[in-house]
């Protein structure tokens, strides 16, 4: 694996307890002089990466002497369950001789990344049914104990959702439905009915017209009950590639967006007065599209037979224009909220519309960028940045074999976001197919750390699955040795 050198968060905060000594991360984001404005957790989490490493370290400050730093053992390791779910304050304090094997003056940092797979292939969790198409997956709190729960489902099968349930050792299935249904890619989580808790939504495939949300049961959860399943959309065409949640235009209340690709529409959703009782919510067609291609996708090999054609997918959301409002990414394009409930499409790459997509500040100033990869298909992952009025792009990796996964995040806590992107193995093809981080510098700049290699990822999430800060993966296949899911847990460096 590609060693990566500290970061200069990491830096910063070694110099703050050189300065201060022993300090909690607390004192420590404080401290820290450049001004910027960043999350108690962020600190936290690069504290806890920092001290979990325990590696021996000499320490040479610019312009002092050389000084022996012996390991420190004293530090107490005892961190109850709500401590470590609701930001541990590091009572203990880190001491920066416990810290990774980093010096102050910007030596890189020799080590790589412990990960501890867990698999069903191996016993280490339970399949989610005995299905060969598992189509989506959703990570999110959904029992509020402070660790990040996950929901699978799978379009052939009963149960068609399962939720996988994190416990003092592993994880618990319970059955969401229990019932078979035709669901596609995608999915979110929002408190729907307004009760404190999470809700989900998932959408059906090329076989219904449906869009539908589950009530959760909380606190009174039963392994073997189904939960309550209402109905957003039960109307025209089928096929509801990706949705998500967030206020679009701006009135302070949550909306549901949705690709129909069967209607060639987008589609704006408004949560009802009471989303229990109504038959259905008030969809609006926000952007529609022909079916004929407006120009030549981009790719380095044919497209797979079946989507070789103007289908648009992928969604993701971040203000782009900076006017203080949420934009909507998909289709190769941005939509802006004008008024009411009109929404303007602008052109990021009309090659790309048959995407995954994602978006965030990968290059310092401006607007942020946005990241388009193939899910079904063979093309460049391709970069856009804002410039002078117009999206120019950046081919950050030639060719990747049916990227079905995607997410900017910022993995090592050095207040640069990276990327990223996993392979699928569409046909159990792509026998090498790569799941990777590209760690990036705030320039454009990236270096490409594989995780893993010849495991299938379709609809993967990246996200803390353990409640320890740090990003772990849930791997799941879309029909490559299904039933199957992966489970990759982030042990920090060694």
């Amino acid at each position: 694996m590609t060693r990566i050198k500290p970061s200069d968060l990491e830096m910063q905060v070694l110099s703050v307890l050189w300065e201060r000594g022993p300090s909690t991360a607390r004192e420590v984001l404080e401290a820290i002089p450049d001004g910027k404005k960043r999350a108690y957790t962020s600190i936290l989490s690069v504290m806890q990466a920092m001290e979990r490493s325990q590696t021996p370290l000499a320490v040479m400050p610019c312009g002092r002497g050389r000084f022996g730093v012996e390991r420190n053992t004293s530090c107490n390791r005892h961190r109850d369950s709500a401590s470590r779910n609701s930001g541990y304050d590091m009572k203990n304090r880190v001491q920066f001789a416990v810290v990774a094997s980093i010096v102050l003056c910007g030596t890189a940092l020799a080590g790589e990344i412990r990960w501890r797979h867990l698999s069903t292939a191996t016993g280490d969790l339970e399949t989610p049914n005995r299905g060969n198409q598992q189509t989506a997956s959703l990570v999110c709190d959904i029992d509020k104990d402070g660790v990040n729960d996950f929901v699978i489902a799978e379009r052939t099968q009963a149960p068609a959702l399962v939720w996988y349930r994190r416990a003092a050792s592993g994880w618990t299935k319970y059955v969401v439905e229990g019932q078979p249904l035709h669901i596609e890619a995608g999915s979110d989580s929002f408190d729907i009915d307004g009760d404190g808790d999470l809700d989900i939504v998932f959408a059906g495939d090329w076989q219904n017209h449906f869009v539908w949300w589950w009530e959760n049961p909380a606190p009174d959860f039963d392994p073997q009950k189904p939960w309550i399943r209402h109905v957003i959309k039960d109307f025209g065409g089928n096929k509801h590639h990706d949705l998500t949640f967030g206020d679009f235009d701006g009135d302070g209340k949550a909306e549901l967006v949705f690709w129909n690709q069967g209607a060639r529409k987008l589609y704006l959703a408004q949560i009802p007065e009471n989303p229990r009782q109504a038959k259905s919510w008030k969809c609006l067609e926000i952007y529609s599209y022909s079916s004929d291609s407006e120009m030549m996708q981009r790719q380095t090999r044919p497209y797979p037979g079946f989507k070789g054609i103007n289908e648009h997918e992928g969604l993701a959301k971040i203000d782009i224009d900076g006017d203080g409002k949420l934009d909507i990414i998909g289709g190769g394009r941005w939509f802006k909220h004008v008024e009411g409930t009109t929404f303007v499409p602008n052109i990021i790459d009309a090659s790309y519309q048959f995407t995954r997509a994602a978006a965030g500040q990968l290059i310092e100033g401006g607007r942020p960028e946005v990241v388009f990869v193939v899910g079904d298909g063979w093309a460049p992952l391709m970069m856009y940045q804002w410039v002078k009025g117009t999206w120019v792009p950046t081919e950050l990796v030639p060719e990747i074999d049916c990227g079905h996964s995607l997410a900017i995040l910022d993995f090592n806590k050095d207040g640069h976001l990276d990327i990223w992107v996993a392979e699928m193995r569409l046909n159990d093809g792509n026998p090498d197919a790569r799941n990777m981080l590209l760690v990036g510098d705030g320039k454009g700049k990236f270096e490409t750390v594989v995780i893993s290699k010849g495991i299938a990822n379709h609809e993967s999430k990246i996200a803390d699955l353990d409640g320890d800060g740090d990003y772990d993966i849930l791997g799941k296949p879309y029909s490559w040795q299904t039933p199957r899911l992966d489970i990759w847990l982030n042990e920090g460096w060694k």
